[in-house]
């Protein structure tokens, strides 16, 4: 478990066009850090990278509409994301911006491997034309009924209920986004990813990787009638301009994705690293945590692009659900839609509670400030909180300068507890590395409420004055196990962890053997309930 890998673990790039909100969250960003926090614990060499995604029509539309040039827009939501993410503690190693020089130029390399092996084409393809706006539209500036679904008020590019792709022309009823006019046809001259080659290769592929299951079984229908994939748009665009094709540019889904890779350079860069230990190294492991909406992408075209372009696809790709609220779609109007920067809560408070009830699949799950409320006070802070208090104060104020006491002469009982440590560790290490991060969470709580038993059954304020080797046995075991769980919630609720590793004096690692018995530091509750 421990040292035998390199993990890159990348999130999902945040569409640089409004703030986030409490599913982005959920699905994506806390997932991703927690995992990465895990690797990092366990001593693996490991690398968390992010980026805003800063091209397309809807960043384009929305600058238009507030009179700003679009590198403008998108460095305002930049700023905000980095906001965001510092609020809630998702640390990232890079988290950069598609817009950035290193993006287009990975672009242009991607796009000139891919052409070399022959796997684009030139096709005329209709688009929809705005008569009064006197522009092609594209992507969101058309508006219609989804092709396949009958979806309404969808958008040009791909349906936002059945999560299928099309073209433009296809929506059903189309309408123009900024002026409602009705469009009229206009030809053009595309360039053309042969996605549809590639449908042994998804086969074997997720035949043989380590990825989602219940997203695979729904991935697999979508092969037997595979598209080949327009990745041209015609100017005026916000994006990365097509080498020798004029006022033409690649699609926001060609170049975004290519923003991971962005970003790690920028950071190998800084560090004097190797973008190809990272991205083309058989001892790497790739993890890409995203949301369901964005499967079509990172199941389909991205890993053909990675294998067209010679580099290493993801070992895996965990996907998370919706996030509704108290049963509902997140509505404005219902005033149900949380955006973070207007949530006023602990940031280890709301990290605990979204770990705690999100599975690893695709089911959508329900927010619930009444739920959020009793799972903190139930099992944070009554399971985790009650025993570093308890425990360590009885120790502050009971032992000789406040030392947790060395192992000792214990009983059965007290080895037999003190094994139970490190099965501990190793029942957790398994979940956290298989992504099982609720699971994770219910071992901890499992083995919290062992621990507390264990400090309630011994009663070593009985044990100083009857048998004080006993008690010395039953203290340490006690710290010992706060020590194991401060260390194993600590991807989840980084700030209570540290505050509890530090009255112990003990460096977090994932090893019950790196415990050290100490004079405790200042000792304070971790937690306030919540009303």
């Amino acid at each position: 478990m421990v040292g035998e890998l390199k993990e890159l673990v990348t999130a999902a790039l945040p569409y640089a066009n409004g703030d986030l909100h409490i599913g982005h969250l959920m699905s994506t960003y806390l997932p991703a850090d927690v995992y990465s926090r895990y690797c990092r614990l366990a001593g693996r060499e490991t690398l968390f990278v992010c980026a805003t995604d800063e091209h397309g029509t809807p960043i384009e539309f929305k600058a238009e509409k507030e009179g700003v040039k679009p590198q403008e827009f998108v460095k305002h939501y930049h700023a905000r994301h980095e906001e965001d993410f510092r609020k809630f503690r998702v640390e990232f190693d890079s988290f950069h911006s598609t817009d950035a020089p290193e993006n287009h130029e990975l672009t242009k390399e991607f796009y000139e491997a891919i052409d070399a092996k022959g796997l684009f084409y030139e096709a005329p393809v209709k688009q929809n034309y705005c008569p009064k706006c006197e522009r092609v539209l594209p992507d969101r500036y058309v508006k219609g009924d989804c092709p396949y679904c009958g979806a309404p008020e969808q958008y040009g590019d791909a349906c936002e209920k059945c999560g299928k792709t099309y073209s433009t022309h296809e929506l059903k009823g189309a309408r123009c986004a900024v002026c409602a006019s009705k469009p009229t046809m206009h030809e053009s001259r595309h360039l053309f990813f042969k996605l549809s080659s590639f449908g042994q290769f998804f086969k074997e592929w997720f035949a043989e990787a380590g990825l989602q299951k219940d997203v695979v079984n729904y991935v697999e229908n979508w092969l037997a009638d595979l598209k080949d994939w327009d990745v041209t748009r015609d100017g005026p665009y916000f994006g990365v301009p097509i080498p020798g094709r004029e006022n033409q540019f690649f699609y926001v889904w060609f170049d975004a994705p290519i923003g991971y890779v962005a970003s790690t350079k920028a950071w190998c860069d800084r560090h004097s690293s190797r973008i190809d230990s990272w991205w083309k190294n058989r001892d790497c492991r790739i993890s890409h945590f995203i949301g369901k909406d964005i499967v079509y992408h990172h199941y389909l075209f991205w890993p053909a692009m990675l294998k067209s372009a010679g580099y290493s696809l993801p070992s895996r790709i965990p996907t998370r659900g919706h996030l509704n609220v108290n049963g509902e779609k997140m509505s404005k109007s219902r005033g149900t839609f949380i955006l973070l920067r207007d949530l006023n809560i602990s940031s280890d408070y709301l990290r605990y509670y979204l770990t705690a009830i999100t599975p690893n699949s695709t089911a959508d799950i329900n927010y619930s400030e009444e739920e959020l409320k009793e799972k903190v006070n139930k099992e944070l802070v009554d399971a985790y909180g009650n025993l570093v208090n308890r425990c360590l104060s009885f120790i502050k104020n009971k032992l000789a300068e406040g030392k947790v006491p060395e192992k000792g002469g214990g009983t059965e009982a007290d080895e037999a507890f003190e094994k139970s440590i490190a099965s501990f560790l190793a029942e957790a290490a398994v979940a956290y590395d298989a992504v099982e991060l609720k699971r994770a969470l219910e071992s901890c709580m499992a083995f919290a409420g062992k621990a507390n038993k264990y400090f309630n059954d011994r009663q070593p304020w009985k044990l100083l004055k009857e048998n004080p080797a006993e008690a010395e046995a039953v203290l340490h075991n006690s710290a010992k196990a706060v020590y194991a769980l401060s260390v194993a919630l600590s991807p989840v609720i980084p700030d209570a962890s540290a505050a509890a590793l530090e009255m112990l004096g003990c460096a977090p690692r994932w090893s019950a053997n790196a415990f050290e018995a100490k004079a405790l530091g200042d000792v304070k509750p971790l937690f306030q309930k919540l009303e």
